[in-house]
């Protein structure tokens, strides 16, 4: 069995080649070559819960992700999110490849967010607001980078110090100026990308605050209690998911408005695959509000995996072990 830290997959997965794979990954969906069934979340500890995310492509490849959320560990200085991937030969279900699984979550959730956005925002959208200071803000800010010419990129972040040495690292990694956002509401309506990273259960994001033309994905909560917009800004927006069952089942920033009565299930317009095939429309007019919500699907991590496992194969990546 290959075995691929994190390391590895930094050196193996550019936001663009991840992009690839998952634009081939969203359109064999659509042809109905992929099964992806619910993932299944496990309640674990006094604050943390287990996810198990099995997906297949053809008899190509098979492979699954346990993952782990603890929103305490930063509490406790640890990440608050671990995981590892096993992939298998999808023709006979042999275990072929172990991946470090939170640099891949990290790569996958940033590059598929990105592929909307490219989909989906303005070609002009440079002006960017990001919600969060971690290690999955930056993977959003490097791949919407690779998709649109950003300008300026405000941060906002719980925590002022963390912040800042955030916004510094960015500055220098992007070449463009990232700066601390001294008041985020004002900073949101001087932006036409907003992307929200973060551990929140409650908005961060006000619908008020949006600005015609702007592009806004969400990717932080994944529980159906939590959110990080509020009902006006999904209500305000063109609405599309990665997949239709996993945000109307588990993301509260579209549960909470729906079971409101703010919105009803029309409302989410299409799955991202859809308006990657041309089977929906994505943007439909130059000052209309977009936005993406991802809760995490269970195929950009097999197409994310099977491309780290190819490029380690080809450069000899990776250390092979006997199990």
């Amino acid at each position: 069995m290959l075995v691929l830290s994190g390391a590895d997959l930094a050196r193996l997965l550019a936001p663009a080649a991840v992009m690839a794979a998952l634009r081939e990954a969203l359109l064999a969906y659509r042809a109905g070559r992929a099964r992806v069934p619910p993932r299944q979340a496990v309640p674990a500890g006094a604050d943390g819960v287990l996810l198990v995310m099995p997906a297949a492509l053809d008899a190509a490849a098979l492979g699954a992700k346990l993952v782990t959320v603890y929103p305490g560990n930063r509490a406790r200085g640890l990440p608050t999110l671990a995981a590892c991937y096993v992939l298998m030969d999808g023709a006979t279900g042999r275990p072929v490849a172990l991946l470090e699984g939170t640099y891949l979550t990290g790569i996958r959730t940033g590059a598929i967010s990105a592929l909307a956005a490219d989909l989906l925002a303005r070609p002009d959208a440079g002006r960017v607001v990001c919600f969060g200071a971690g290690a999955q803000a930056g993977f959003q800010l490097r791949c919407l980078a690779a998709v649109r010419p950003l300008r300026r990129v405000a941060v906002v972040g719980r925590d002022p110090a963390r912040a800042r040495a955030f916004a510094a690292r960015m500055e220098a990694e992007l070449g463009v100026p990232v700066t601390v956002a001294e008041d985020p509401r004002r900073a949101v309506r001087e932006a036409d990308l907003v992307t929200c990273a973060t551990t929140a259960t409650t908005p961060v994001l006000h619908g008020a605050d949006l600005q015609p033309g702007t592009h806004v994905d969400l990717v932080g909560a994944f529980r159906p209690t939590d959110r990080e917009a509020d009902t006006e800004a999904v209500r305000r927006s063109r609405v599309v998911v990665d997949t239709y069952a996993g945000a109307l089942e588990e993301a509260g920033d579209l549960v909470i408005p729906l079971r409101e009565g703010a919105i009803d299930p029309a409302h989410v317009t299409a799955e991202l695959a859809e308006v990657l095939s041309g089977a929906r429309p994505g943007r439909t007019a130059a000052d209309e509000i977009t936005l993406f919500k991802s809760v995490g699907w269970a195929l950009a991590d097999l197409a994310t995996a099977r491309l780290a496992v190819e490029r380690a194969r080809a450069g000899g990546a990776g250390v092979e072990l006997a199990l």
